[in-house]
């Protein structure tokens, strides 16, 4: 961006903070998620100094710290010398972050795109390289690392639908923002696409493919599903609904299913994995207004009929247990989760019509026979009944999304092979 346009961005930015800031003083006193990242994103927080010149990798909430995972992991095996500095933006993505401590040097809060907190932040960690997973583009951040002359790669690019067409009425802006990175790795050819009408050089885009279909390499062997299955109170032959990311009201829709379903089904279970682990103890209470035995997992014990998880990270580890896997954020308007976690564990997986975070994974599950998308609770209900009932098609449905997820993984590969001309 030139001087103008940054002077421009910079005014629009404070003219609508100074608008917004009656509502928003009260969001960062009351909500705790804010209180504890606001100031931090300010560039209050503090950084390791035993490192120096790291490859600093953002992502920006759950869904983009699980994608920089397997990143992560192959740059350590492809340069094991370099420090790395991981960041995120939401509280819950830090907090998924923990589980990748021990292979990076530190963790933080990725900056507010305010010219003070980007320059204070980046002198702080000084990085040799900047690679962002998939999205969270901000002018200010990367115009001043491009004319620090700090390159930046844009790993598992993608502007859904809502972002592309924003970003075509704010070209003025955006348009010299994408212009500062280095390369960019596009999950598909329509992604390329996309960035290629803001002017981009095609020899500076690479179609990697999506690294989500790399994240789930390592599955549980069938000892350990066995033992968590022991841990839970599971059969080998207790059928299983695992409802993963689930959004306010899709709870309420899933339980009341569940509710006519145990008629028929007396040792039908689910396992409900709400999006804010906080939310548990609200799904718990819907569980009870619906006369239904329920439980945290938090208190580690055997549960009767639904089990709602009150911790984040193992989402993964629960869809292998699962006999149906319903994908949420699907059934609202939230833009649906990563129905690749329960595929790449043969799990037939089911959403509804809100996928317009995973649009092409989505719609080539349910081609293929992989996945069903459902409209209303009616037709959930439905599907959940024709695999609980019809066993063959539910193993089949599985073994297909399996076999999507094998023949489409290599996109780690890709993109470590493309930053080599740049670490």
């Amino acid at each position: 961006m030139n001087d103008i346009q940054i002077v421009v961005y910079n005014i629009l930015q404070w003219v609508i903070i100074f608008i917004c800031l009656p509502l928003f003083i009260p969001l960062v006193l009351i909500q705790s998620k804010r209180k504890q990242t606001f100031f931090k994103r300010l560039g209050f927080q503090n950084i390791q100094k035993n490192y120096q010149k790291p490859v600093w990798i953002h992502a920006l909430s759950v869904g983009e710290v699980l994608a920089a995972f397997p990143i992560i992991e192959a740059m350590r095996k492809k340069w094991p010398d370099k420090a790395i500095v991981f960041s995120a933006s939401t509280l819950s993505g830090y907090e998924m972050a923990q589980n990748i401590r021990n292979q990076v040097n530190d963790i933080i809060y990725y900056p507010y795109d305010f010219i003070f907190s980007v320059q204070w932040m980046t002198k702080k960690v000084n990085p040799s390289v900047f690679v962002l997973v998939e999205s969270d583009i901000w002018p200010n951040f990367l115009t001043y690392l491009y004319r620090k002359k700090i390159p930046s790669i844009l790993l598992n690019a993608r502007l859904s639908k809502e972002s592309y067409q924003g970003y075509k009425l704010l070209q003025w802006f955006m348009k010299p923002t994408l212009h500062t990175f280095r390369g960019i790795c596009a999950q598909s050819k329509i992604q390329k696409c996309r960035f290629e009408t803001f002017d981009i050089d095609s020899s500076k885009i690479l179609v990697s493919g999506n690294v989500k279909f790399d994240q789930n390499r390592h599955q549980l062997s069938q000892d350990a599903i066995q033992a968590l299955k022991k841990q839970l109170g599971l059969t080998k032959s207790t059928p299983v609904i695992v409802a993963g990311s689930t959004h306010p009201g899709e709870e309420t829709i899933l339980i009341e299913i569940f509710s006519e379903l145990a008629k028929q089904y007396s040792h039908l279970k689910m396992i409900i994995v709400p999006r804010d682990p906080s939310r548990a103890k609200e799904v718990l209470t819907i569980c009870t207004s619906h006369h239904l035995p329920a439980m945290l997992y938090s208190q580690q014990k055997l549960f009767e009929k639904i089990l709602i998880v009150d911790q984040m990270g193992i989402l993964g580890k629960l869809y292998a247990l699962a006999t149906i896997a319903f994908v949420g954020g699907s059934m609202v308007a939230e833009g649906g989760h990563n129905p690749l976690e329960p595929a790449s564990v043969a799990k037939p997986v089911v959403f509804g019509t809100d996928m317009h975070d995973f649009p092409e994974v989505s719609k080539r599950l349910v081609a293929e026979g992989a996945a069903f998308q459902v409209k209303d609770s009616k037709e959930l209900s439905h599907i959940i009944r024709l695999l609980l009932e019809n066993t063959n098609l539910a193993k089949q449905c599985g073994e297909i999304g399996l076999r999507i997820v094998k023949h489409s993984q290599g996109a780690v590969h890709q993109s470590i092979l493309f930053m080599e001309n740049v670490i």
